[in-house]
Formats: structure tokens, sequence, C-alpha cells
């Protein structure tokens, strides 16, 4: 699949220049297409192949594949500005609010990219009413993460289907009524599965790093932390009272190792990891139900690993 990349980035690079037209805004908008062309551009990836595997053969698909990486990346720059959690991309170095504009535009263009792909008109508007019900829908999501409020490991992973799920729902559903015209309610199912477990992954990393990503510096619900808050032992209670707002951040800085030691002793890592590979497993399930050749399903079962 890595020959797909070089066509999606040839069109995330030319629309720059049809779209944005200050000098300004195209460098900086230029220096956050360069900072995405260095990921896997896994959604993009994403919809060709669920076009091409449901018998789309036009390489128009490139542009609508362009089209979901640019949403994709003007969620992430807008996740970043909510977050201020991530120094490293370039976005983060700009003013908030041209980072804003920027963000806007792209998810502005990613809708223009799919309206000019050249497919029958039905099926472009079936494509962009996707784009847009997912992207309100991990709107909600996003919303319900930020206030940081689910008292449940069930009210977590619903909102992680909403937030993440949702987005590469929308990668394979776009390709897939691109070429076919038909919604397929058993790409939806196993492409939210896969977006859940991906997301459950993230956390468990988030939760072994020890900087700002943290999401126990953070204070974060997430499906580790809501388990850990409920496994704690009397002499650590101090993961609860700093979760709880009861001590400064100050004063657990230097407690790293005594922090890995809770997580191994609550068995936090262990109980997360099988979460995630139960819907990872649910995954590979629903793939394997699919009516297609074994190539197909090699391919999806590679995007997973």
């Amino acid at each position: 699949m890595e020959s797909l990349v070089q066509p999606i980035e040839s069109e995330l690079r030319s629309c720059l220049s049809t779209y944005f037209v200050m000098p300004q805004l195209r460098e900086h908008a230029q220096a956050c297409v360069e900072a995405k062309l260095g990921e896997s551009l896994l959604f993009g990836k994403m919809t060709v192949l669920h076009y091409r595997m449901f018998a789309g053969e036009d390489d128009r698909i490139y542009r609508a594949a362009a089209a979901v990486e640019l949403m994709i990346l003007s969620l992430d720059i807008i996740d970043d500005l909510q977050d201020r959690d991530n120094q490293e991309v370039p976005w983060s170095r700009f003013a908030p609010e041209i980072a804003l504009n920027i963000a806007l535009g792209f998810l502005t263009v990613s809708q223009k990219l799919l309206l000019t792909s050249g497919f029958p008109l039905e099926r472009v508007q079936q494509a962009v009413q996707v784009l847009n019900r997912q992207v309100l829908t991990a709107i909600h999501g996003q919303t319900t993460d930020l206030l940081n409020a689910v008292a449940s490991e069930e009210e977590y992973v619903a909102m992680i289907a909403q937030k993440s799920a949702a987005l590469l729902v929308s990668a394979c559903m776009i390709g897939t009524l691109l070429a076919t015209g038909e919604w397929v309610e058993q790409v939806r199912h196993y492409a939210e599965e896969l977006g859940i477990a991906a997301q459950i992954k993230n956390d468990i990393r988030d939760l072994l790093c020890w900087d700002r990503k943290n999401d126990f510096l953070n204070r974060k619900r997430t499906l580790p932390t809501l388990y850990l808050l409920q496994s704690l032992a009397e002499e650590d209670q101090w993961v609860a009272h700093y979760f709880e707002g009861r001590l400064p951040v100050e004063e657990i800085l230097h407690r790293r190792e005594e922090w890995e030691r809770v997580l191994e002793k609550t068995g936090t890592l262990l109980y997360t990891s099988v979460r995630m590979r139960t819907h990872y497993y649910r995954y590979l399930e629903l793939v394997g139900k699919l009516n297609l050749e074994s190539g197909w399903k090699e391919q999806m079962l590679a995007f997973a690993e």
C-alpha cells in the first residue's frame, strides 16, 4: 500500500496553491501538510483500499483520499489547540488564531476536494454527507472528552466510538460509497471496532510516558485511569488524591518509579490491553466474514498491526 502515498501527497500539495492564495497562510499550511506527510496517511490509505476492494478503479479516488486526510489534519490541529499538550507540531508554533484559521481552511478544502473529485454526483453527495456527519459526531465525542466527565468504562468506550472511531468510519465508508453507492453496515462496524482498539492502544502509550501527554498527570478520565482508580491499595491512595486535585503536580513528578509500580500492582496495563484486544479481535472476526478475496483481507489485517 506504500504505492498509494505518492498520489495522495501530490493531491495534498496541489490543493495548497489552489486554495491558499495568501502567501503567509499558504506557507503555514504547507508546513502543516508536510508534517502530516511524515505520518502514515492511514486514513487516506483506508479510503483508497476500500474503494479498490469494492471494485473501484478510478484514480480520482486519490483526490477523495486527500480530502479525508485534510479533514483529519484539521481536527488534529483543533484538538492540539484545545489540549495544548503537543509542542512538536508546526501549528503549535503559530499564533493560535492563525492555526485555527488554517484548520478551518483545511476542513473547508476537504469538502471542496470531494465535491470536485469527478465521481457521479449522487455518490459525491453521499460521501460529503458521511464526512460532515462523522465530523459532527467526532465533535460531540471531543466535547465529552474536554469536559472530562465520563464516570464509567462503558461511557468512555462510547465516547471514543464517537471521537476517534467515527473518523476511521468516515475514511472507510467514503471509499466504499464512491465504489458502490451503498452504505455497507459491516464496514461501519469493523471500522468502529478498529478505531476503538487504536484509541485504547494510544491510552496505554499516554499512560506510560511521563511528560505533558501523560493522561494521569493531566487527570484525564480514560479507560486505564478509570480502572486504576478503582483498583488502588490503601498505601497508593496518593494516586487518587492527585487525580481528585488534592495534590499539586509538583508533589508527584518525582514519583515516576512508584507510579510504575502502582500500574503493575493494579494490573492496569494488562487489563487495558485485554480490553484493547477484545475490540481488535472483533475487527478481525468481522473482516473475516467479508466476501472478499484473501489478498484484500490480508491488507485489511496489515493495517491493524
